[in-house]
């Protein structure tokens, strides 16, 4: 979860009637304005309550209908950038919690509204500064819809309008409780700032801190009568609402739940893998039919995490009844079961008579001291890395000996702290999942070993640095593994009980005679053909095959149900595409599909000179149509004057940093290779390096990765007669920086893993695409608000001109040449890549799956409703508009090869780049030719057909079109 990106996981308050904290002392001062001296007297909190700020004394316009409607208080409407100023009187000193009563309106689909904070013109702590305020989900049907196949899929989510009290939290929602101000005595001024998105305010609440009641005093508060003869049985996997669309149902095909069905896939559990990141939660609402004290039951299963106990915060009409609750244990078991609140001794919660909301969050509130130790020992383990090789030079002789001692004199201490912290941290883990044998603890104990054998011997640091900093088995990769796997809290539930005391939940046990015959039942039908892959479509339906997995055919189907064919009148059918790589013995077979997508961008060339595909171009609105992609993206597609597929998703390259690491070593971040190469030196006596995509892999290096180089120095690949363009001295200059940058500026040459040695440290700057991205954006919490991305690097040209040009390939859709309704696959795929389809594509994606299954659309427009950091946005969008895509001329797939061979000859052979490229060009003109011949373009030697250069001007020329 990253706070930039604004999170759409926050905890809800459900309080159906918002509650006075405390009687007003006056109506609150006049928002956006300084203090008028005699205006009403602020509101005053005491020791004994809290303070309330209406929204009717902001100063703004109240909001109107339809919103205020369900909020019995005033309330503001804010759009980006409005604030509002509040003061108020604190007659004690102390701990203060800030809530506000809150509400996003429906328009606000998957990025929620954020906000700050400022306490008497000052940002309390960082987290004050970016309040995510919740976006809340409902299912838009009563039951899940079946696909033509009768397995159940996901049904589409919907926001929901909703008020709730939303206190000021920790970013990560890794404390157990609400951030404290610390307050002293006298007035305080207050404001806030809607950063982005729109958001209806109401009432600005501040209380005194004070700790959850524990059970004992809970009952105590309570004496009501235990309720009697009541079962309420919810089904889980449809919750009443939730505050994060990746919390969704799955399928398990365990008899221990239900529904259950044999043949056919139901979503009969919620959660699992899906519902693990703190601040997801769900809530559901029931009816019951007297006040008393009740047990909550759930039917829950945690098999993810062998040896891991996970946890969840309960509350019951917006508030966790009792500090236990706050942090409820769920541990590992292999077997379905149900748990009541509060193990063998349930707990008995009171309930009022009629409809309540029970939300059940995830949290790592447990687990948040050991959190924070492991942050901060990689922090401190990243900063004595760097001051060893700053006192070393990077120079690791296992023959040269180190008094290391002399210039860290508390090198020492500082490992054993950090071990003993470590050893702590290690003893609560234990402590906390009742069990010695978990992953974590295990990782927990190669750390310490680490740290502990170098504090023996600190003057062996320099050549053991693999167990301190670097590379697989480090302490530093040993804790990164850890921090990850501690905030990940997975859980599966089935049903929910809420029944009263002297009733018992039914159980589940099934004869060992049943799990016998279903097992051989399926058994025997995996023997079918998976119908998901089976091609052939109706006379009446367009057939489209899909490279993807089943998710997003699933929710390509549904879309297109739902909207396309409603509209069009013509239905569509989707299927599992069974090889993109076989597409070409479809078509000799006959069997091919009328439309493709998610094909990799090499394979449509292949397909289209061989007359396979259909000329889009054809279509009269086509250069109108493509206005929505960059112009470069549509390079590899062309052929003369046809273009024969569309790009779908698109990729992007660009520098990623790691910021802690570049101001600790006062390093600026390069915009240009110049500069690249001046903070090289700096970087490499630590260590350290900047990655290139060159360096990742090995084998063959394609066009992806070594044409710009070739076109930032103002060259083409190909001459205008279709032969290589390698030879001009523009592009000779590309290809021996292309060398020059591992043989005299050390670049690595090899990288195994560049989002893990980013995520380590090791290599803190580099060129990385959309999978880099998307990982860090997810996955990698031990960097979160570390790092950051800016355009790749230009390359400044001998006559001053600036250069970034970079590829962005990643899949294409299109349309085979003998499909009998052209027309009807051209409406459908301009209908699939419109803005508003793609924008829809991508919402429903993210909300039944998360933001792991972010859609890179290749239509901009689309990509610019992206629910990532508008700065990210920004800076990929601008790199989009260095985007070139290399060309495909016959013959082409040769001077790929051999530009990869001449770039192995000149570093690792020596060859001088002259010679090099010399010697490709001769092979690689001599396919050229003969591909050309084979193609049509020369007949007897004599060239009867020109070959088309395709340009980035040629296709603006298209867009520029009015005709």
């Amino acid at each position: 979860m990253k706070r930039k990106l604004g999170k759409a996981i926050r905890r809800f308050y459900a309080a159906l009637v918002v509650l006075a904290l405390m009687p007003l002392a006056g109506p609150a001062l006049t928002g956006g304005g300084d203090y008028a001296p005699n205006a009403t007297p602020a509101p005053q909190a005491t020791g004994g309550g809290g303070v309330e700020i209406r929204a009717d004394g902001f100063g703004l316009p109240l909001a109107g209908e339809p919103l205020a409607l369900t909020y019995d208080k005033p309330s503001v409407k804010l759009q980006t950038g409005a604030s509002v100023q509040f003061e108020a009187v604190i007659e004690q000193a102390g701990l203060y919690t800030v809530a506000f009563d809150a509400a996003a309106p429906a328009d606000v689909t998957i990025t929620p509204p954020e906000g700050a904070l400022l306490v008497d013109d000052v940002l309390p702590f960082p987290d004050a500064g970016a309040i995510s305020f919740p976006l809340f989900y409902e299912n838009a049907a009563d039951r899940f819809p079946r696909d033509r196949y009768g397995n159940e899929i996901l049904m589409p989510q919907r926001r929901l309008e909703r008020w709730s009290r939303v206190a000021l939290r920790d970013a990560a929602f890794s404390q157990a409780y609400p951030l404290r101000l610390d307050l002293t005595a006298g007035r305080h001024t207050f404001e806030f700032t809607l950063n982005s998105g729109t958001l209806f305010l109401g009432s600005v609440y501040l209380q005194p801190f004070a700790p959850y009641v524990s059970y004992e005093k809970y009952l105590a508060q309570h004496p009501a009568a235990e309720a009697s003869g009541v079962l309420i049985e919810l089904e889980a996997e449809f919750p009443t609402f939730k505050n994060d669309t990746a919390v969704r149902p799955v399928s398990s095909r365990s008899l221990d739940v239900t529904p259950y069905d044999t043949y056919r896939l139901l979503l009969n559990t919620l959660g699992g893998e899906s519902w693990k990141r703190s601040g997801s939660a769900v809530y559901y609402a029931f009816d019951v039919p007297q006040d008393g004290m009740y047990i909550i039951t759930l039917r829950a299963i945690q098999d993810y995490k062998n040896n891991f106990t996970v946890f969840r915060r309960i509350t019951v009409n917006g508030e966790v009844p009792f500090a236990e609750l706050n942090e409820a244990p769920f541990r590992y078991s292999t077997r379905w079961a149900n748990l009541p609140l509060g193990g063998d001794t349930p707990y008995r919660i009171y309930l009022q008579r009629g409809v309540n909301v029970l939300g059940i969050e995830t949290t790592v509130s447990p687990y948040f001291p050991s959190i924070e130790r492991i942050r901060a020992s990689l922090r401190d383990i990243m900063d004595l890395s760097l001051e060893i090789k700053k006192l070393t030079g990077n120079q690791f002789d296992i023959y040269k000996e180190w008094e290391i001692a002399d210039y860290i004199p508390d090198i020492v201490e500082r490992l054993t702290a950090m071990a003993d912290a470590l050893r702590a941290d290690k003893q609560m883990l234990m402590a906390v999942n009742q069990s010695a044998g978990s992953q974590e603890v295990l990782a927990y104990q190669m750390a310490i070993d680490n740290l502990d054998a170098l504090a023996r011997d600190p003057n062996k640091i320099p050549t053991r640095m693999n167990r301190l900093s670097e590379g697989s088995g480090s302490a530093t990769q040993l804790l990164g593994s850890i921090l990850p796997s501690l905030q990940s809290q997975p859980l599966a539930l089935d049903k929910i009980y809420i029944h009263s005391p002297d009733v018992t939940p039914p159980d589940i046990h099934v004869p060992a005679t049943t799990a016998v015959s279903e097992g051989l039942k399926r058994f025997v039908r995996s023997f079918r053909r998976d119908p998901y892959q089976e091609i052939g479509a109706n006379p009446d339906e367009i057939e489209v095959w899909v490279n993807r997995p089943r998710q997003y055919v699933d929710l390509l189907q549904a879309l297109t149900d739902e909207r396309f064919t409603p509209e069009t009148g013509i239905k569509v059918k989707f299927s599992i595409m069974p090889n993109e790589s076989k597409l070409a013995l479809a078509c000799a077979a006959g069997i091919q599909p009328d439309v493709a997508l998610g094909v990799s961008t090499n394979i449509p060339y292949e397909l289209a000179i061989r007359n396979a595909l259909m000329n889009l171009r054809a279509f009269d609105d086509f250069d109108q149509f493509i206005r929505i992609y960059t112009p470069g993206s549509l390079l590899h597609y062309i052929i003369d004057d046809a273009v024969y597929a569309i790009p779908e998703a698109q990729d992007f390259w660009v520098t990623f940093y790691r910021k802690d690491i570049m101001a600790s070593l006062g390093l600026p971040i390069p915009h240009t290779w110049n500069e690249v190469l001046e903070i090289l030196p700096e970087l490499q006596r630590y260590g350290l390096n900047f990655n290139t995509p060159l360096s990742s892999g090995s084998g063959l290096k394609g066009y992806l990765i070594t044409a710009p180089y070739i076109f930032n120095q103002g060259a083409q690949l190909y001459n205008p007669d279709g032969l290589s363009g390698l030879s001009s001295e523009e592009a000779i200059r590309g290809i021996k920086f292309m060398a020059e940058s591992f043989t005299v500026y050390g670049m690595p040459l090899t990288t195994a893993n560049f989002y893990d040695s980013f995520r380590y440290g090791n290599l803190p700057i580099g060129v990385s695409n959309f999978e880099t991205y998307l990982k860090l954006l997810t996955a990698a919490p031990e960097v979160e608000g570390l790092w950051d991305i800016d355009l790749y690097p230009a390359t400044v040209t001998p006559d001053g001109q600036e250069y970034r040009y970079a590829t962005g390939s990643a899949q294409a859709a299109l349309m085979f040449a003998n499909t009998d309704r052209p027309e009807e696959a051209w409406t459908f795929m301009k209908w699939w890549m419109s803005t508003e389809t793609q924008v829809a594509f991508q919402e429903q994606l993210i909300m039944n799956y998360g933001l792991e299954y972010l859609w890179n659309s290749a239509n901009v427009e689309a990509f610019s409703y992206s629910p990532i950091p508008q700065h990210h946005k920004d800076v990929i969008l601008a790199q989009w508009q260095w985007l070139q895509e290399p060309v495909k001329l016959p013959g082409s797939y040769m001077q790929e090869r051999e530009l990869s061979n001449v770039w192995n000859r000149i570093v690792f052979d020596g060859v001088n780049p002259r010679v090099a490229i010399d010697a490709s060009i001769t092979i690689i003109n001599r396919e050229i030719l003969r591909k050309m011949e084979e193609f049509g373009y020369i007949k007897d030697g004599v060239r009867v057909r020109d070959v088309t250069i395709p340009s980035i001007e040629m296709v603006k020329g298209w867009m520029a079109d009015d005709d």
